[in-house]
């Protein structure tokens, strides 16, 4: 086998072998422990500041992943089951909050902070700086 070959040979294999790796892994069943992670990681624990149930370890979060794992297995689709923790806890137990209504301005305030900031460094910029009187030439 000449050398040329040989050299390229090995990393096109494993690319190939990368690809494949990848695709079984995206295209691959999702299993219900990994929609109830996947779950677990959208709903906030009511006992700890911001942390989701699936990472807290207060018995009230693992109460909550229980139930989780339960309406999984009943069959109950991924919005039933967070429908059924907001119908209880309000909009504020989801970590990402639904775009309407009162979350409406959590969504359009970071973006409205970031124009403020871009206008404000342009209308910087723009402003011509003031003559320096020293610089003048005399004639």
């Amino acid at each position: 086998m000449p050398d040329a070959v040989r050299k390229w040979l090995a990393p096109a294999v494993m690319a190939v072998l990368a690809v494949v790796v990848v695709a079984g892994i995206v295209m691959g069943e999702e299993t219900e422990s990994d929609r109830a992670e996947a779950l677990g990681e959208r709903i906030k624990c009511p006992v700890c500041q911001g942390e989701p149930i699936g990472d807290s370890p207060s018995e009230t979060a693992r109460a909550m992943m229980d139930i989780v794992e339960e309406r999984i297995e009943a069959g109950e689709s991924d919005q039933q089951i967070i429908d059924y923790f907001t119908a209880r806890y309000g909009d504020g137990i989801l970590l990402d909050p639904p775009f309407a209504g009162r979350t409406l301005l959590l969504w359009i305030l970071p973006f409205v902070a970031l124009a403020a900031g871009i206008v404000l460094i342009l209308g910087r910029r723009r402003k011509e700086p003031a003559a320096d009187p020293d610089s003048e030439v005399s004639s």
